[in-house]
């Protein structure tokens, strides 16, 4: 944190000309439903693909999590208290079809009452003054389809069958028992790029025997063909409905590689921007060259932990481009220009950490070679803090063509181990972490990005993917104490407190308040 700081020239030079962000930017927060809701991969509970792992000690249990599925009421509370005007909130397809006996695969009936229960939390996210942002599919699918959902292209059906009898569903609900409109944004899936890698690269999600570049190669394509499908469900089925036109997008990790994150964007863009299919690998070879000019200049290399992590960047760059370019997906490419639509995402949506992949390798700790178990990658609670290249990102995302960016999730982690609540290492806390980059988010807006809108991850600490050690809320959860909300986030910082003051201060238009909630540091 030595290396940041936000002194009050630094505040006048962005806010002293009466800059401000619009009065209609979007504010949020985010969970998802395994995250938090409790009740899955128990006995009689809803089964998704992390049963197996969970059962065998693999994962830890998830067991009753936040309990979000019933106290849902007290989030949105606290959200609602933070001044948000947005918040982004899952269903789970393996609650809404749900099996409960492992080895179960028929395909089960749709369950009601899941349906409604999910359009009451979502018409309380409204009851609270805010608007919902709702996520159909977030890393999980029933454990009833098996292990590889996204191997298999004839899954990407029972995709589609569960997108649209949900989506029509839960905005019938809401319109006839919650007098309510239908939801204005949905996120189809979230992260492929890392549901891919995770699965099928890296080892840290469920999945079958077939592992390596071709099953990470169908995986990605699968899910990003499963988008462009919901897209098009959503969209036809508010035209038919005559509701009003919803958002529809997918929101994907932010990485240094053009051919990683944002190629994807701009493939399913390409249509939009006039674009023909015979210039399609050109289009993309200049769009890298333009986000990368964007980026190099961003001073990562003295933060990294492993020393030769710029020259193994500039490696994968390279091995990328050639293995990992537009012509590798001809599948997705033909799917995207045969769509009805010139359009196929409406909102580009990133959710964003540390994008240098160098920065999550380091050299194993002493204590780790005697027990002879080194790692040699990086904890959620390491990870490198770069709030000058959030900016330099928001600014490489960020076109000229009318489609906004939102930053779907975007936090700091420290952890929380057997009770004890442990620092970070490198002195960064959640209160400066807010203050650090929604400064440079504002200076990004300053500079032209198209940044709609800002979802801190998350509202609450939450299960995250095999542990509850690390710790991403706003508000810290006891979990030793049946998940009660504490008043403060687990290190004992009002960080929701600190997200309520400086949204005040970006809209009041007081330079005296920007500088008491943006100035720290030595």
């Amino acid at each position: 944190m030595r290396d940041y700081r936000i002194t009050r020239e630094d505040v006048d030079k962005i806010f002293g000309d009466g800059f401000r962000l619009h009065k209609g930017f979007i504010w949020g927060v985010g969970n998802s439903p395994y995250q938090t809701e409790g009740g899955f991969n128990g006995k009689d509970e809803p089964l998704n693909n992390w049963y197996e792992w969970e059962r065998s000690g693999k994962a830890e249990p998830t067991k009753g999590a936040t309990y979000f599925y019933t106290r849902y009421p007290e989030d949105m509370e606290i959200s609602r208290k933070i001044g948000l005007t947005h918040f982004r909130l899952g269903v789970e397809w393996a609650r809404i079809q749900p099996v409960t006996r492992p080895g179960d695969m028929r395909i089960p009936e749709i369950d009601p009452e899941a349906l409604e229960h999910y359009a009451s939390m979502i018409a309380h996210v409204r009851n609270n003054g805010m608007e919902p942002v709702v996520t159909l599919h977030h890393f999980t699918h029933p454990a009833w389809i098996g292990k590889d959902m996204w191997l298999h292209e004839d899954n990407l059906d029972l995709y589609e069958k569960y997108v649209a009898f949900t989506v029509r569903k839960i905005n019938e609900i809401l319109i006839s028992k919650f007098d309510q409109e239908p939801i204005g944004i949905w996120e189809t899936t979230n992260e492929p790029n890392i549901v891919a890698s995770a699965s099928y690269l890296l080892g840290q999600f469920p999945a079958g025997p077939k592992r390596g570049l071709n099953s990470y190669f169908t995986a990605l394509t699968n899910q990003l063909q499963a988008h462009i499908s919901a897209y098009e469900i959503i969209h036809s089925i508010y035209e038919e409905a005559k509701w009003k036109k919803p958002r529809v997008t997918y929101a994907s990790v932010a990485f240094f590689a053009y051919w990683l994150d944002k190629m994807f964007f701009d493939l399913l863009l390409a249509k939009h921007r006039g674009i023909p299919l015979s210039r399609i690998e050109e289009y993309h070879r200049w769009k890298a060259e333009e986000f990368h000019s964007k980026i190099n200049d961003v001073d990562r290399q003295k933060q990294s932990r492993f020393i030769a992590a710029k020259a193994l960047e500039n490696t994968l760059k390279f091995v990328l481009e050639k293995l990992h370019g537009i012509a590798s997906f001809k599948r997705l490419v033909e799917r995207t220009y045969g769509s009805l639509y010139d359009r196929l995402v409406d909102i580009i949506a990133i959710d964003y950490y540390d994008p240098f992949l160098g920065n999550y390798l380091r050299l194993p700790h002493i204590e780790e070679i005697k027990k002879l178990k080194p790692s040699f990658h990086v904890h959620h609670w390491e990870w490198t803090q770069n709030p000058m290249a959030f900016r330099a990102f928001l600014n490489a995302y960020s076109e000229k063509d009318g489609i906004p960016i939102h930053v779907f999730e975007n936090g700091i982690c420290n952890r929380v181990k057997r009770g004890r609540p442990i620092p970070r290492s490198d002195g960064w806390t959640r209160t400066n972490f807010l203050k650090a980059y929604l400064f440079e988010l504002a200076r990004a807006v300053k500079d032209g990005a198209a940044v709609e809108g800002y979802f801190h991850w998350s509202i609450t600490d939450n299960y995250e993917w095999g542990s509850f050690e690390p710790r991403f809320g706003l508000i810290g959860i006891d979990y030793e104490n049946d998940a009660k909300r504490l008043a403060h986030d687990s290190l004992g910082e009002d960080a929701a407190g600190t997200f309520r003051e400086i949204i005040h201060a970006l809209q009041s238009g007081s330079l005296d308040d920007l500088r008491r909630v943006f100035i720290f540091g030595d």
